[in-house]
């Protein structure tokens, strides 16, 4: 297994170009999704963010899976036959890691979701109101 310490950089980095992001999230280049996303609403509810619009939210999730699968991927260039359940296992541990690190940063995450993505969210809601009122 990898350094966790490095994993906890390499989340600190990923949050952080999240958050720097957050300001240009424009929520009128949102797709419409045909299907569900599977992988947000787990992360969602783990990390405490089930209100968060989607876009935002998979922006930090695949970000955050990309880093578990790159450290497992290096793992297993260490030790390449590992049984799958094994593999398995790390995932979990990892996540279950990336979960805590990021549950720990929260506090600046709401912040930072008040300040940039609210605000937007209302408004869209407000042109909405208005555009059904006629």
């Amino acid at each position: 297994m990898l350094r966790p310490y490095r994993l906890e950089r390499e989340l600190d980095r990923a949050v952080a170009q999240w958050l720097a992001w957050l300001p240009r999230w424009d929520p009128t280049t949102m797709r419409k999704r045909e299907r569900l996303c599977p992988v947000c609403p787990v992360w969602a509810v783990e990390l405490g963010l089930d209100d968060v619009p989607h876009g935002v939210l998979h922006a930090l999730t695949v970000s955050i899976d990309g880093l578990i699968t790159e450290h497992i991927r290096r793992s297993l260039a260490l030790e390449p036959f590992l049984p799958q359940d094994d593999v398995d296992a790390m995932r979990s541990q990892l996540r279950a890691d990336a979960t805590a690190w990021i549950t720990r940063q929260k506090p600046v995450i709401l912040r930072t979701l008040d300040a940039y993505v609210e605000p937007k969210v209302q408004h869209m809601a407000a042109l909405l109101l208005e555009d059904l009122a006629g």
